[in-house]
């Protein structure tokens, strides 16, 4: 059996999933990415959903979408629902193996695939197809996600990531000029391990005072601050935190204490009250804390635009309109994930129709994502979204009324749950504390009206 061992750590955050993949040098593919000749620069838009980035891509003419993030080194595939439409190139099984004594997961390693974004081509990419089918990002998202890039894009170019128009700009390396910016902070992105994954240092307020961390720059964690407790560098959890499941492991469930930090300092950006995870010390073992305390999520990073330069190892930052935001927890407790569609039927349509065809059966037994739109097909078929209760916190508001993990959501406050797209429907659960929330449901074919009020965990 072919093993390749990989630095491997797989965290589905409880309301946010996040993948987090630490490959070896050896894993890395060497192919570029290229602009076309004569071209210097193009724009790409993406979606933000959940404070991730999520980009279209094309593998040798199949349309997906894929995570941009940072904080990993290969390309990796993992929820593909017609893996044979890939027409995966070169293609060898291999197992990987992670942190832990989990049993290695069945993998293809492919070579020589063209892939590309926006405008950019890498015509010799390898691709890793994981077979893990827990690895599954569409449900908690809303839509569907395939997978996810990192260094393999970031290394080619110079990117202007603007978080508030959604755009990102793609830069030649060679023809790239900084223009002047008072209000921006640029500091250097050191790259360890050889696993081509950046690091940035900060500052955060601590019992002791401030204290200099070093942090994974995690574009990929929807999360704000994950930090590792380490008394030697005075990084302790504050008293103000409770426990609660972080997250599933690559080899389990994640559990460590929730808080909030007084400040977090990015330069002279002075950022207060950042919501905080602290993952138990069994789930970090193969990190070596002494180099580095943590990791800089999506939620920080969504606050500026950056400038993301990988070949001079620079990065800029530069806050924007959501900077003063404030960091909330979920003050409902409820975890919401898409689960399919419910169909409505016109029987007089279907009846009188002659186009009843095999396509319109297969959207009946449809149990997986296309959008996170109302579909109407022909025929007098009508699919709308489905949304379930995946997880609810002990202690919460829900879970003090009643609300279970499976129940079917029907309506939010007056509104029918399907006209909600996910992401506007979990900001529900973070607005404003006291905000009523009236909820009906559906369990076990029994629909249920519940009440209760948003409250501040911390």
């Amino acid at each position: 059996m072919n093993v390749l061992l990989l630095n491997f750590c797989h965290f589905l955050k409880s309301t946010i999933p996040v993948l987090i993949l630490f490959v070896n040098f050896a894993l890395l593919g060497q192919a570029n990415f290229k602009l076309p000749g004569g071209v210097n620069s193009s724009k790409l838009k993406f979606e933000l959903a959940n404070n991730l980035i999520v980009i279209p891509v094309t593998l040798n003419g199949a349309e997906l979408s894929f995570i941009l993030d940072t904080g990993v080194g290969s390309t990796i595939i993992f929820s593909v629902e017609n893996k044979s439409s890939l027409e995966l190139k070169n293609a060898s099984k291999i197992y990987l193996r992670g942190l832990g004594d989990g049993e290695p997961v069945e993998a293809i390693k492919s070579l020589n695939n063209e892939l590309k974004i926006g405008n950019t081509v890498s015509n010799d990419h390898t691709v890793y197809l994981v077979f893990d089918e827990s690895i599954n990002f569409s449900p908690r998202m809303g839509f569907p996600v395939h997978g996810i890039i990192g260094y393999d894009f970031f290394k080619n170019f110079v990117l202007d990531i603007n978080y508030t128009k959604k755009v990102i700009k793609i830069n030649e390396p060679r023809s790239y000029s900084y223009k002047k910016c008072k209000k921006c902070y640029q500091t250097r992105i050191e790259f360890r391990d050889r696993n081509k994954r950046p690091y940035v240092t900060a500052k955060y307020k601590s019992q002791k005072g401030l204290i200099d961390i070093n942090l994974l720059l995690d574009s990929g964690s929807g999360s704000s601050l994950w930090l590792f407790e380490n008394k030697q560098r005075g990084i302790h959890i504050p008293d103000n935190s409770f426990r609660d499941f972080l997250g599933k492991g690559f080899n389990g469930d994640i559990y460590g204490e929730r808080t909030k930090v007084e400040e977090l300092r990015i330069g002279d950006f002075v950022l207060k009250e950042v919501t905080t995870s602290f993952p138990d010390s069994v789930y970090i073992q193969g990190i070596p804390i002494q180099k580095r305390q943590g990791s800089l999520g999506g939620n920080v990073l969504k606050r500026f635009n950056l400038i993301v330069d990988y070949p001079h190892q620079k990065i800029s930052f530069k806050k924007n309109d959501f900077f003063n935001k404030p960091f909330y927890y979920n003050m409902s407790g409820i975890t919401v994930q898409h689960t399919g569609f419910d169909i409505s039927v016109d029987t007089t349509a279907v009846k009188n129709s002659s186009r009843f065809t095999e396509k319109n059966r297969k959207y009946l037994g449809l149990n997986k994502i296309i959008n996170e739109k109302i579909v109407t097909l022909s025929n007098g078929f009508t699919l709308r979204p489905k949304y379930e209760i995946s997880d609810i916190r002990p202690g919460s508001p829900s879970d003090i009324v009643g609300l279970r993990k499976g129940d079917i959501i029907l309506e939010v406050n007056g509104r029918k749950a399907y006209n909600y797209k996910l992401s506007a429907l979990n900001d529900l659960f973070y607005s404003q504390e006291g905000k009523k929330i009236r909820i009906k449901i559906n369990r076990l074919g029994v629909e249920i009206k519940y009440e209760f009020y948003l409250k501040k965990v911390i």
